[in-house]
């Protein structure tokens, strides 16, 4: 795993400055059998989030979804399905660097997996299932994701 600054993010921040930038990312929904939802603690922030992360260079946003996913989980992704992408301006974010964003999120429903799931990793610092009625704090922030994956109908959802 790379730091930020090692990052394609990271190395573009240094070379524009403050300047705002759009960030391809992609984010990951893994429900297991049981409908649980799987969620990380990031060690950045400390905030529990689905899996997520930007986009590097020479890389599909599929592929980010999946390396994402092992670096955070530990679990290989074996068929995930693109669900709907997300690009208005109220993506528009300061990170934790101090740099403004426009995130373009591209969100996968995961379908299958294989592994066993690590809880903690060089990014996380926790990661477990959660049933729809015991989330983790802060899941309100993730409520219009997990709406488009509970509409999702086989057209993605673009917003």
């Amino acid at each position: 795993m790379s730091s930020f600054e090692q990052s394609y993010v990271g190395q573009l921040r240094k070379l524009v400055g403050n300047r705002m930038l759009l960030t391809p990312s992609a984010r990951a929904m893994i429900r297991n059998a049981d409908g649980d939802t799987l969620f990380i603690r990031r060690k950045d922030n400390g905030q529990w989030a689905p899996p997520a992360g930007f986009m590097e260079m020479g890389e599909t946003v599929y592929d980010a979804m999946c390396r994402e996913i092992m670096e955070e989980t530990g679990l290989e992704v074996l068929a995930a399905t693109l669900v709907s992408v997300y690009s208005g301006p109220k993506l528009m974010r300061t990170n934790q660097y101090g740099s403004e964003h426009q995130h373009l999120v591209f969100q996968f429903r995961v379908d299958d997996w294989t592994g066993e799931l690590l809880t903690e990793t060089d990014e996380t610092t926790d990661a477990g299932f959660f049933s729809p009625r015991e989330l983790p704090e802060g899941y309100s922030q993730w409520a219009e994701a997990f709406r488009d994956l509970d509409e999702f109908r086989g057209q993605v959802i673009l917003k």
